[in-house]
Formats: C-alpha cells, sequence, structure tokens
C-alpha cells in the first residue's frame, strides 16, 4: 500500500469526524509547512497535511499546532475553525516547488513560530507512527532520521566532531537550537543563496556544527543509536524489527507497511 492510500483509508475511517485526541504535551507545539496550493480551485492535496497532523495526535494528544502556507485554502480556513489549536501563520515568500523557501524559514524564522520548550516538525511523508514521544522531549536541542551509517567508524567520527547529521523533514528541536540558529542566519548565512550548506537540516546538523564552535559545543545532537529509535529513513538500509517512533520518507513507510509493522 502507498502512504497516500493509506492516508485516504485512515481519514475514511479511523479519523473521519473525530475531534477528541486527548491532551498532549504542554511544552511541545507541532509545526509542518504547506505551500503551492491553488486558492481558486478546490485543495486537493491538503488531505495529506490533515492526515500527518491527526496521526500526530493520535499517537501524541492534541497540542498547539501550526501550519506555514503561503496562502490560506478554503480547506485550510475549515480545518483551523474545526480545530481552534491549529494556528495558520502566512509566509508569502515560500514558493510552490521551491524547497530553499521553506529551508530559509527554517533556518531564520522557526524560533519565532512557536513559544514553547520543544518543537516537533510534521510532513506529509513524515510523521510519528506510534505512542512514546515523551522519551525524546528535554534530551536533545535536535533529533530526526539519522544520515550517518551504522557503522563503527562513522559513529566514531560523528561523536568526536559531535556532527550526527539528521534530516529535518521529521524532527523534534529545541526553541534554544531555533534561536541560535537564527542568531547565526541573520549574520552570516542568509548571503550564501540555494546550497546544500544552508539546506534546513543540513543546516542545523553539519553547518554550524562544523563552522560555529559554541553551536557545537552547547548544542546537544541525539547520538545515532537513539536517532535510529526515533524516526527511519530509506537513506540508510536498517534492518527493521521494531517500529521506530516515526518515520520520513514515503518509500519509508513502504517498506515498514511491508514489513507487517504498520496496519492501517
Amino acid at each position: 500500500m502507498t502512504l497516500q492510500d493509506w492516508q485516504r483509508v485512515r481519514l475514511e475511517t479511523v479519523h473521519q469526524g473525530r475531534t477528541d485526541y486527548g491532551r498532549g504535551p504542554s511544552d511541545l507545539t507541532v509545526l509542518t509547512y504547506y505551500w503551492g496550493a491553488d486558492v481558486s480551485l478546490p485543495d486537493t492535496q491538503f488531505y495529506r497535511i490533515e492526515s500527518a497532523l491527526r496521526e500526530t495526535w493520535l499517537q501524541c494528544g492534541m497540542m498547539k499546532s501550526v501550519i506555514v502556507t503561503d496562502r490560506k485554502t478554503d480547506e485550510l480556513r475549515a480545518f483551523s475553525a474545526q480545530f481552534p489549536t491549529v494556528e495558520i501563520q502566512v509566509e508569502p515568500s515560500l514558493v510552490a516547488g521551491n524547497l530553499y523557501t521553506m529551508s530559509a524559514d527554517c533556518d531564520g524564522r522557526l524560533a519565532e513560530r512557536f513559544s514553547t520548550p520543544y518543537l516537533m516538525i510534521v510532513q506529509d511523508d513524515g510523521f510519528p507512527l506510534r505512542a512514546g514521544v515523551d522519551a525524546f522531549l528535554g534530551k536533545w536541542d535536535y533529533i530526526g532520521a539519522p544520515y550517518v551509517r551504522d557503522r563503527f567508524f562513522s559513529r566514531l567520527a560523528a561523536r568526536a566532531m559531535n556532527l550526527w547529521t539528521m534530516n529535518g523533514g521529521f524532527s523534534i528541536r529545541s526553541h534554544r537550537i531555533c534561536e541560535q540558529a537564527a542568531r547565526y542566519w541573520r549574520e552570516t548565512y542568509h548571503k550564501f543563496g540555494d546550497c546544500h550548506s544552508v539546506g534546513e537540516d543540513a543546516y542545523y546538523t553539519e553547518t554550524l556544527v562544523l563552522h560555529r564552535r559554541d553551536y557545537r559545543r552547547q548544542m546537544r545532537l541525539a547520538d545515532n543509536r537513539s536517532a535510529i529509535r526515533f524516526a527511519w529513513d530509506c537513506l540508510v538500509p536498517f534492518d527493521v524489527q521494531v517500529l521506530p517512533f516515526g518515520f520520513h520518507r514515503a518509500s519509508t513507510f513502504e517498506c515498514l507497511y511491508a514489513c507487517g509493522l504498520i496496519r492501517e
């Protein structure tokens, strides 16, 4: 089953008509980016973001949730009206099909978009699959699906430099790391333009770690083994035996589903 088919089924069965998801952590905000929808047409893709948010609430409880978008569609307005904890933040700089515009916002303005100690970023292809978010709060300033291969020398080099490169599409970050990232963005990195160094996950877990000593010393990035328990990304071929807390990438979901670890 594809991720999109699974999302449609879940919205029609598990989530249909549901408004009560219980209470989630008070120190965590959920945020997602959604941009490029044509307001003159029915918004046929919003169901994927709706699914990601509802699955997050199902596993973690209802909490303050933010949708950053370039414009409000009727579907967005209806969804936020149904759930008062959902805040729509309009960001006109987002450009359809241009990931750099999202990265620039994550690098430079993310701290302004929430006030809780921690933020969980979810996307239509990355969100929680089971309960257990408390295990990943309060320990690190950043945790996401790992890119560092689970090999001895890779882990040794990463540990020596605190360089645990992780994906940002499904991740948890502290408010203080977002503030620090924004300060360096304003000082220097907004001048770089569209390149790997300022792609939002590389920026937080590679660029600033390598080039900013105080950031490297002060920020706590999750180690590889912890990141594997948090989320899985098909860029790194781990053996899947236990369902991680969440996932990133449709192909990852389909692998977990094929292994029998995800149910409809």
